[in-house]
């Protein structure tokens, strides 16, 4: 490059007269190249905002608005790209720039802040005004849907969420995420079948998905279906031969095959990495059971029930490991609290796919969802349903009342005393 440098100043000093010519030519020369490169970064952004990469629209778009300072287009898409990532502020501030720059508010500022109003949970407000622009053939249709969907999902509202992406996939079949979507919601509406065709019809249209892959294997495994699994954990582990986790669902598909040693070796392995993962100190506990060493089991089955104490399937074997103990009425109790919290698990996933199916507006079947979680362990999502019923009826006695005693438990004094001004103890007696 010196070297190059250098020939062009003596050229210089040789031809004064082409001096002119010279930095002309070096400065067009620069400017093109700035244009083409801003060019190439904007094509780049558009496509990742599209493909769900909006941290790398983020950074390709800063350089753009350094070119185009002024351009309304490039702010508009890096409130988008801000938006997906949740920096609200980041968004507003760029949507404020726009209408500075326009003079005022054009359709596709509108959108924009409709968009924003939508994440930030006003999306019961805006709903009519998106729906109709979908109904309307409106090209920004797809964003429009995801970001309801997005919201409803994030809300835990499946019913709405199930529709937006239903028209989704009527728009856009051959796009994979709705797909993906749809299945998460089946699994959270217990359809698990509909769930695993919607997630291989994902990996259908984009197989470069692996944690999709894994969670379709995971629940071939909870099916109990091995042969269907062993695809994609071949899959999985031909590309990542050191990943933990496909080496631990590897080991329960061997061990659901029946390939015994085979199945240790690779638990084994994964657990050095991976000490908590429930289901392969579960699957171990199995394999020491066939082993007739029961007492190895109930360590590891106990060391389960004490990160989840709700967990039947660890309850249900260490009634086995306890009876083989010759641990008879510890079995019984074990056992005993298996039967009832499964019970109380699946009225809780009926009463979850009730709602979905046909959503209410009262507060009561958010209330019993509410408490039927928080019984079987479920705080977060059961809080949520909880807070549901206080949405539907601020004064609901009953949800207040539940409330105020999981938030003493957790002793939060300061929420619970909230909830109890509206239910207060009873007297006692």
């Amino acid at each position: 490059m010196l070297r190059f440098v250098g020939r062009i100043g003596r050229a210089v000093r040789a031809h004064p007269g082409r001096a002119a010519l010279v930095v002309v030519g070096l400065a067009l020369a620069a400017v093109l190249g700035t244009y083409y490169y801003a060019r190439a970064e904007w094509r780049a952004a558009q496509a990742a905002v599209r493909e769900a990469r909006p941290e790398e629209a983020r950074q390709r778009l800063a350089f753009c608005r350094k070119v185009w300072p002024r351009s309304v287009e490039v702010h508009i898409l890096s409130a988008r790209a801000a938006r997906l990532c949740g920096d609200y502020q980041e968004a507003e501030a760029y949507l404020s720039r726009c209408l500075e720059l326009q003079g005022g508010a054009n359709d596709a500022i509108q959108l924009e802040f409709l968009l924003m109003r939508t994440q930030t949970g006003e999306v019961e407000e805006v709903t009519p005004s998106l729906i109709a622009l979908v109904d309307s053939n409106h090209p920004d249709s797809l964003l429009i849907l995801e970001t309801m969907a997005r919201t409803y999902m994030h809300g835990l509202r499946y019913g709405p969420a199930y529709q937006c992406l239903n028209r989704w996939i009527a728009i856009s079949p051959d796009d994979a995420r709705p797909y993906q979507w749809r299945g998460w919601v089946m699994e959270r509406m217990n359809h698990p079948a509909r769930a695993e065709e919607d997630y291989q019809r994902s990996l259908d249209l984009n197989p470069d998905q692996p944690l999709l892959r894994l969670r379709l294997a995971e629940m071939y495994l909870e099916d109990k279906l091995p042969l269907a699994a062993l695809p994609h954990l071949e899959y999985l582990r031909a590309r990542e031969p050191d990943r933990a986790d496909v080496k631990a669902r590897l080991g329960q598909c061997r061990f659901l095959q029946g390939r015994t040693q085979e199945a240790r070796e690779l638990l084994m392995a994964a657990i050095a990495q991976l000490p908590d993962d429930l289901p392969v100190q579960i699957h171990l506990a199995k394999l020491d059971l066939e082993d007739s060493r029961p007492a190895e089991a109930e360590k590891r089955l106990r060391r389960v029930l004490t990160i989840d104490p709700f967990d039947t399937e660890a309850q249900y074997n260490l009634s086995l490991a306890l009876r083989a103990q010759r641990r008879r009425a510890e079995a019984d109790a074990a056992m005993a609290l298996h039967d009832k919290n499964r019970a109380l698990l699946d009225r809780s996933n009926k009463l979850l796919a009730a709602e979905a199916e046909h959503p209410t507006r009262g507060p009561d079947a958010a209330y019993e969802i509410g408490t039927a979680l928080l019984q079987v362990g479920q705080e977060r999502i059961g809080v949520h349903w909880l807070e549901q019923a206080l949405q539907r009826d601020p004064t609901h006695v009953a949800t207040h009342r539940a409330l105020a005693e999981f938030f003493e438990r957790k002793g939060d004094k300061e929420r619970a005393a909230e909830h109890r001004r509206w239910a207060p103890s009873p007297e006692p007696k």
